[in-house]
């Protein structure tokens, strides 16, 4: 599987460290790539979306966001994940992107079409065991969850059942 994401930082890593403590386990995390997806598929025809997020990239300055606390996607493997605030700005960069590049997918996932899309940031990508969960929910829910990241760069991800990395970065144009 593949993703077109924003890669972000924030200063504050105090957060990600007690993540990786609740329940002492180790279950939430920060990822290894800090991103959210604007959109997700089986694979892409690669030349042609590397040559699309290059010049979508030379079109958006750095941006930052903001998150207003944790959700769950409740499906076979309960998924904590951050919510993104959204605004104006982000929901048409997402529309922008998805239209410029959806052409290019192969079996995209409609999830993160304009009109499904969730943004959020994944807390936890391993199946949680019950009391795994039920510890995760006692624990989030007494955290603090707003927090502003900074975006300076796209990438094209991926994921397979036993590794994860970027394919390719694409700096956005700070003078835009």
């Amino acid at each position: 599987m593949y993703s077109i994401a924003s890669i972000f930082s924030n200063q504050d890593e105090t957060f990600w460290q007690s993540l990786n403590k609740t329940c002492e386990y180790g279950g939430l995390h920060k990822t290894a790539i800090p991103h959210f997806s604007w959109q997700s598929a089986e694979s892409y025809q690669f030349d042609l979306v590397r040559a699309e997020l290059s010049k979508i990239s030379t079109d958006v300055a750095p941006f930052s966001f903001k998150t207003s606390g944790v959700g769950i996607f409740n499906n076979k493997r309960k998924i904590f994940f951050l919510i993104i605030v959204k605004n104006r700005a982000l929901l048409e960069m997402h529309e922008m992107i998805w239209l410029r590049t959806v052409q290019f997918t192969e079996q995209a996932n409609l999830h993160y079409s304009p009109e499904n899309w969730i943004p959020h940031i994944t807390l936890n990508l391993n199946e949680l065991t019950e009391d795994q969960f039920k510890c995760s929910i006692d624990e989030l829910t007494r955290k603090p969850m707003n927090f502003e990241f900074e975006v300076h760069e796209f990438g094209l991800l991926y994921l397979t059942s036993t590794t994860s990395g970027i394919d390719s970065l694409y700096p956005l144009e700070p003078d835009k």
